[in-house]
């Protein structure tokens, strides 16, 4: 043992003689460190986008990849000017954390980490455990295990010196090839979409694009996540400033404006009004099993259902969907309209209610800016009570015993990480993936406690004249969790002592559609709506329920029950459309 342990000091003393020739050491350090950081990007992307089953030209592969590649040397040259290498292990590991951290809230959001996302952090006070369902621990943990493998190389280096004129050159170099590749890039790109529609633009979740900075087309995603803490900077910085981009309305945009609002500045809404937002509630979990209160509602008579509805949320999820409901408007196309835009002046259909209106929530009002957002959307007064859906149900109820006629109720039990499924009674295998099990279980308690309210519905008869909404505000579930949740359910069998839960077999977690119910007394029979739509089409459908065919705005969508019905304006052209009413506060005429 004492021979062998001789033979190895003897080698690791060779070693470091070796290395100690010259500038030999940083330059070992330097390659070493940047082939990590470049390794570890490639991994990223691979765990990031590999979903999205891009098919990118040779030249558009390959200026990505030199991209990457010049954040590594960017990041790798530090090892010429630190004298302790030692410390290049603590960058990695902050890198190491970078990464984890976008992947986590991709997971979440479909997007990377930008300034909006920091703007919103202290916004969403009690929210912080719900990123936990998306931590994925053996994929995460590969950053920081290949971070410990490469930091091996310090049993070998001792040297402290520094070369000023080496870390210089590979400065040069790295940002010469970094804006090389966007050049490559960004000319392969306008080719490409001289043939390839606006929708089909990669990475950008839903149309989503930098907050206010520098329009650098895809950024973190095209080139390198390790590019993003500057575009970041740069853009919080405006943002908190308030130093937004220019966007005035166009003669098109004025002209479309005047084929959409028209008619007269003022209406009564004709009846009563309750909008329910059921916290991430999907099409394929409203089923007889899971959600039998709901699922029976939509089929009775007076009730209008659609089952596929496309969520056009961007920067805030559920605030974005509290937009649409309540506004007809679409979010701006970065960002939070909550945060940014709270003093505008909104559309919003309560602002008719010739009563007092009320705004029911779960959580407090500091949650999505909601203490500036409620009045904007017209509600007179907001009732911060519990987030055990049951019971805010029984609140419901007693405001509507107390004669309000207007109010908007917001769930909270069904949100990420669906920790409320233990007031659950409905019984799942337990060989189901945690996030289906805790999924399906909270919408089944969330069902019970909307159950006093649908049974209200059906026999109150001062209840039966409300116009009722109610529908989800987002999807929610990452695309793994779906493949997941599909994988099980496909599998499933239909085995004697599993008997009551064959409907398993029949779940379809990746038709991530939102549903839409409406009752009304107006209703004549059950409609349905089966084909694909949109969320900024449940605005104009209520709305023609409420006597105000003749006020101006009935917002970019169509009425869905009206078979009639033409789009004046597609999706596409909506959000930027919508996006520049906001920025210019267009309805504040």
């Amino acid at each position: 043992m004492k021979e062998w342990r001789k033979r190895f000091q003897e080698w690791r003393k060779n070693c470091k003689e070796w290395l100690a020739e010259g500038h030999r050491a940083s330059w070992v350090v330097f390659a070493l460190f940047a082939l990590l950081f470049f390794l570890q990007t490639l991994l990223f992307d691979h765990f990031a986008f590999r979903e999205l089953e891009l098919q990118p030209s040779a030249l558009n592969r390959f200026a990505m990849l030199l991209s990457k590649f010049a954040a590594s040397l960017l990041f790798a040259s530090l090892a010429f000017i630190l004298r302790d290498k030692r410390w290049l292990l603590g960058l990695s590991l902050v890198v190491d954390t970078w990464f984890v951290a976008n992947l986590i809230y991709m997971r979440n959001n479909h997007i990377l980490l930008d300034a909006e996302a920091f703007n919103m952090s202290g916004n969403l006070h009690g929210y912080f455990w719900s990123v936990l369902i998306y931590v994925e621990w053996k994929i995460d943990l590969i950053f920081y295990f290949m971070t410990f493998l490469f930091g091996l190389v310090y049993f070998f280096t001792t040297t402290s010196k520094r070369h000023w004129w080496a870390w210089v050159g590979v400065i040069v170099v790295a940002i010469g090839l970094r804006y090389g590749a966007e050049g490559l890039y960004v000319n392969d790109r306008k080719k490409q979409q001289q043939e390839v529609k606006y929708e089909a633009v990669p990475f950008i979740r839903e149309r989503r694009e930098p907050v206010y900075g520098t329009d650098f087309p895809t950024a973190v995603a095209n080139t390198s996540v390790l590019y993003s803490p500057f575009y970041i900077t740069s853009d919080y910085y405006l943002m908190v400033n308030e130093i937004q981009p220019d966007r005035p309305l166009a003669e098109n945009d004025l002209a479309m404006m005047a084929k959409l609002d028209n008619g007269e500045d003022s209406a009564t809404l004709n009846g009563p009004l309750i909008i329910v937002l059921l916290e991430s509630l999907e099409n394929w979990v409203l089923t007889p099993e899971i959600m039998p209160n709901l699922y029976r509602l939509t089929q009775n008579d007076h009730v209008f259902y659609a089952n596929r509805i496309h969520t056009q949320i961007v920067g805030a999820p559920s605030a974005d969907g509290q937009m649409l409901v309540n506004t007809g408007l679409l979010p701006i196309n970065a960002g939070a309209t909550c945060l940014h835009y709270p003093r505008n002046t909104f559309p919003a259909i309560m602002k008719l209610a010739p009563d007092s209106a009320i705004c029911l929530l779960p959580h407090d009002t500091c949650v999505w800016n909601q203490t500036a957002m409620s009045p904007a959307y017209g509600y007179d007064s907001t009732i911060c009570y519990c987030d055990i859906d049951t019971i805010l149900f029984q609140k419901l109820d007693s405001l509507v015993d107390d004669g309000y006629r207007y109010i908007q109720c917001i769930t909270q039990s069904t949100h990420a990480p669906f920790l409320n499924e233990k007031y659950s009674r409905l019984e799942l295998p337990k060989s189901m993936p945690w996030v289906m099990y805790n999924f399906i279980r909270g919408f089944n308690a969330l069902d019970e406690g909307l159950g006093y309210f649908i049974r209200k519905i059906e026999s109150d008869p001062n209840l039966q004249n409300y116009t009722i909404v109610f529908t989800g505000d987002h999807r929610i579930l990452h695309y793994e969790k779906r493949q997941q949740m599909q994988q099980f359910a496909n599998m499933w069998t239909r085995k004697k002592k599993d008997a009551g839960l064959e409907w398993i077999a029949d779940l379809t977690p990746t038709d991530d559609c939102l549903p839409l119910i409406i009752y009304s007394p107006k209703i004549s029979g059950n409609p349905r709506y089966t084909e694909d739509c949109y969320q900024m089409d449940i605005y104009p459908t209520y709305q023609s329920l409420l006597g105000v065919e003749k006020y101006r705005w009935h917002g970019f969508g169509i009425n869905l029950m009206d078979d009639k019905a033409e789009r004046a304006i597609h999706e596409y052209d909506a959000f930027p459309l919508s996006d520049k009413l906001i920025r210019n506060n267009y309805f504040q005429r």
